[in-house]
């Protein structure tokens, strides 16, 4: 046996105590602990969650430190029992393979539930075992002090046979206050001394994977069908054929290399430059029994050797690596001497110097690349525009790369926009919209995500801040609080969220506005990642507008113009009157060739609510010529309104004729009729200093020129749609994930997606069978899962008397089948399905299924004429007093039908009988 002396690093011992998990693991990380063996007889911790084996092997191994159970072995001779069967077998085994550890140096700690384990029995008798074959041992107590092993009181005398008649009396001797003391000579290390000392060490072995892409889609991942090139893309990499592909955020771009990775016999490597969501991802391959490991600088020494280890072993199928790992001789040294069959660069966009996030390390992947010349390659990333796509292939040597860009429409986020008049009001009342959701709120500066927080909280909203000004414990934990459903709002900065892989965001609102339209879109991006809807509401104000312009001009003067042409399309966003995916989709070279979108606030904006403004453009118009035209709207709407501000006196602008001639309508409703006479040509803004000018559009106005548009109170934006469920189930299944989660440390999300939950809570499955074509459940979450959450079904249903549900088969992905959106719902309905079947399946709202009847019954084709009447919510008297209406009018406009009703029947109902009446007098179907 080796000499004491020569080999300094102990066997420690630790207890939790009163001790948090993160503070726990603090200290493992201190004592660069490999290995934490429990030795307690009740590992399950039914009082404590978060120290139950499975919460506890979660939190360890997102460290590198391997959980082992070793209570039923070490802990033997201290149960009382057959003390024989527990010295000479389990115990002495136990002891051995602690032995076996401090010799091949490995850092170890055994756990027990003590806060202090010099006061544990079983570590005691251990530690003194330990002691008498000159084994160093170090008790940590619960504030992280180190006790030796000498300063443990001295046990009772040992009987001279501790195997003979005199052991067992003397095994169960109390003293000092009860506690019994346990020595025993042992036998001489047997087996090989070279051997691991933990049978069990290491992930465990590779599963047998399905061949087949949709097969593995299925049984892994839950997903019922490919969205969008997936299928192309894994195509190319299983064929050897170098890629690149441009996917946006919540598109699935991540499956196109996890999913042959599972398929690939040699390893995957993934180049990722966010240490938080390489982490993420790790934990929900594992969480769905794919091995997957990470290796960058949060590790330290030991779990970093302990990864190397595992990918030497060829257990593990997927790694990912920060491109500084990467780069390091021993890292490249390392991947030379296993087999790796793909190297994926996500975010790819840094490798160029025309990326919005160049980062120089990602410059010099092409050794990586050069070094595994047998690999094929897959760069992935969410925007690049041509000239960034061709420098990425160009810096990987991968000039001949299949390129696959998929759609930048993320047709599940509803995109609104309202001028900014009072920040907290309205992100109150928009909060009051999305209760009990988690979002993010965007601000500019770190002061107003301070205050902004602040108020929120005052008036009783969970919501955290995050800003790089904040200390880094306190950032973590805030981010960590949000991302576990701890915290449901944070309020940001734009650093926040690129390391963030949580599914459910249902809402992203910008307080102030963003610099260009690729910012803006990475950041909504952010929400609605499990397809469900999403609402994203950017408020604006042109102070905003200033703000940037002043930024800009602090640029090089060579960057000025490419930041301002930007800033413009930015505001082209913001003031179109048209459809917001047309100018959103443009900035990305797509064009959007519906004619609505139905999930924008331009587009569920009734247009047949448009109302006679003339009088106020005129009033509005007048101010502005009479005050030079030099002042930015809040100066005239405050001249309009009669204000007696200094800069209004000042300028002598109280004794205009259009001084108080506005205070028919509040400075909110001014500001909202002024975006419309900017929006509608009447008036053009200075970019850089926000003064209004008159065009000659605005002279027409002059002369008596109608002016159309619509008041505040007429606006209205829907509320959120998902699938129909039950919502009381829901929140009963929400609360079980979020136990789930907690115990084993990890993210809700992790465990299920919202959108699995809503769809439990909308088909009621009861069986295993049934549960297991839900989204997202996979082979693994089924055996794991299932039978909790169909309990919880289960007792619900009974309780009420519901019935199971089937679900339907997965819809068209309205473009990859290559059938639109509108000829599914068509068919579909033919077929027989009900607006609510539809509704049900697309996830859409009533509305828009209308529209893609109304336009097929419009283009003359065929549709089937009946179930229409049902879903005209008034009474059979006014749905025949709408018919005879359209009869006598004609179906092309809704107005002189409403008028002609004396405005009695709602625009909801006459869309309805409006498609009624269409196709029962043309006799469709």
């Amino acid at each position: 046996m080796n000499n004491a002396n020569t080999i300094t690093t102990p066997i420690f011992t630790i207890g939790y105590g009163q001790r948090s998990v993160d503070a726990l693991l603090t200290d493992l990380r201190t004592h660069q602990i490999q290995y934490l063996i429990d030795i307690r007889s009740q590992p399950e911790a039914p009082h404590d969650t978060t120290y139950s084996q499975s919460a506890l092997r979660q939190s360890l191994e997102s460290q590198g430190i391997r959980y082992v159970f070793m209570g039923h072995t070490l802990g033997g001779a201290c149960n009382g029992g057959d003390p024989n069967a527990g010295i000479e077998n389990d115990y002495e085994q136990g002891i051995i393979r602690l032995q076996k550890a401090f010799q091949q140096q490995r850092r170890v700690a055994l756990m027990c539930r003590e806060g202090n384990p010099a006061h544990c029995r079983r570590a005691q008798v251990i530690g003194r075992t330990l002691d008498g074959l000159e084994i160093p041992v170090r008790h940590i107590d619960e504030s992280g002090q180190i006790i030796e092993q000498k300063a443990v009181s001295a046990p009772p005398p040992m009987p001279d046979d501790p195997f003979g008649d005199e052991f067992e009396s003397w095994l169960l001797t109390d003293y000092d206050n009860g506690t019994i003391f346990y020595e025993a000579p042992l036998a001489e290390m047997s087996g090989d001394p070279a051997a691991p000392f933990l049978p069990d060490d290491g992930l465990p072995p590779l599963p047998a994977f399905p061949h087949d892409p949709a097969t593995l889609l299925r049984q892994i991942f839950g997903y019922d069908s490919f969205r969008p090139l997936q299928e192309d893309i894994i195509t190319s990499v299983l064929d050897g054929q170098d890629a690149l592909a441009i996917m946006p955020t919540g598109s699935g771009k991540s499956l196109c290399y996890q999913l042959p990775a599972l398929l690939l016999p040699g390893l995957t490597v993934v180049v990722s430059p966010l240490i938080s969501l390489m982490e993420d991802q790790v934990t929900q391959l594992r969480e769905s029994g794919i091995p997957a490991v990470a290796l960058n600088s949060s590790l330290d020494y030991s779990a970093y050797q302990w990864t190397v280890e595992q990918i030497r072993a060829g257990t593990v199928k997927l790694l990912y690596a920060a491109p500084e790992t990467l780069l390091r001789p021993d890292v490249l040294l390392l991947l030379e001497q296993v087999r790796v069959d793909c190297l994926t660069i996500d975010e790819a966009h840094c490798i160029s110097e025309w990326g919005h996030d160049f980062r120089p390390e990602y410059r010099q992947l092409i050794s990586v690349r050069r070094r595994l010349p047998h690999a094929v390659c897959l760069a992935v990333t969410a925007t690049a525009t041509a000239r960034v796509r061709h420098d990425i292939k160009t810096s990987l040597s991968i000039a001949d790369a299949n390129e696959f860009i998929a759609s930048f429409d993320r047709e599940n986020l509803f995109l609104a926009v309202e001028p900014k008049t009072n920040t907290v009001a309205q992100t109150l009342a928009f909060l009051q919209q999305h209760r009990d959701e988690s979002g993010i709120i965007y601000c500019a500066t770190r002061r107003q995500v301070d205050d902004l927080a602040a108020q929120l909280q005052s008036h009783g909203w969970d919501a955290l801040p995050y800003h790089a000004g904040m200390d880094t414990a306190t950032r973590q934990r805030n981010q960590r609080q949000f991302t576990r459903d701890d915290t449901p709002i944070i309020v940001a900065t734009v650093a926040f969220g690129m390391g963030i892989n949580k599914s459910n965001v249902r809402f992203i609102l910008h307080v102030d506005l963003p610099k260009n339209l690729e910012s803006y879109y990475q950041q909504i991006g952010r929400a609605g990642r499990d397809e469900l809807r999403a609402d994203c509401l950017l408020l604006y104000s042109y102070q905003d507008v200033n703000t940037i312009n002043f930024f800009i001009s602090q640029q090089a003067e060579s960057q000025q113009r490419g930041a301002r042409l930007r800033l413009e399309a930015m505001l082209g966003f913001i003031e179109t009157n048209e459809c917001r995916r047309r100018p959103l989709l443009a900035y990305f070279n797509e064009t959007f060739a519906a004619d609505g979108c139905e999930m924008c606030d331009n587009c569920t904006t009734a247009p047949e609510a448009l109302v006679d403004i003339t009088i106020p453009a005129q009033k509005f118009l007048s101010c502005v010529k009479r005050t030079g035209e030099i002042f930015g709207t809040n100066h005239i709407i405050d001249v309009l309104r009669g204000s007696r501000a200094t800069r209004v006196l000042s300028q002598g602008h109280d004794r205009l004729s259009t001084y108080n001639i506005g205070g028919e309508f509040s400075k909110k409703e001014w500001q909202y009729l002024a975006r419309q006479f900017i929006q509608q040509g009447l008036l053009v803004q200075d970019p850089t200093y926000g003064s209004l000018k008159l065009t000659a559009k605005a002279y027409a106005v002059f002369r008596g020129e109608n002016v159309e548009g619509m008041m505040m109170e007429t606006a209205r934006r829907e509320t959120t749609a998902a699938l129909p469920h039950d919502a009381e189930l829901f929140q009963r299944l929400r609360a079980h994930r979020k136990a789930l989660a907690d115990a084993a440390n990890v993210a809700p999300y992790v465990i299920f997606s919202d959108r699995t939950l809503v769809e439990m809570a909308a088909y009621y499955p009861q069986s295993n069978q049934r549960f297991a074509t839900l989204y997202g459940v996979g082979a693994l979450k089924l055996e794991k899962y299932a039978d909790s959450f169909l309990g919880i079904i289960r007792t619900y249903c009974a309780e009420r008397g519901i019935e199971e549900k089937r679900r339907p088969a997965a819809p068209g992905s309205g473009g990859g089948n290559g059938r639109s959106r509108r000829q599914e719902v068509v068919e579909m309905w033919n077929e027989g399905s009900s607006l609510d079947d539809l509704a049900a399946h697309f996830q859409v709202k009533f509305s828009t299924l209308l529209d893609h009847l109304w336009k097929t019954a419009r283009a003359g084709e065929t549709l089937r004429p009946d179930s229409l009447l049902a879903y005209a919510d008034v009474s059979a008297a006014d749905q025949q007093r709408a018919l005879a209406a359209f009869a006598a009018h004609g179906p092309d406009f809704l107005r002189p039908v409403y008028e002609t009703l004396g405005e009695t029947v709602p625009y909801e109902a006459l869309h309805v009988l409006r498609l009624h009446h269409v196709l029962n007098n043309r006799g469709n179907g």
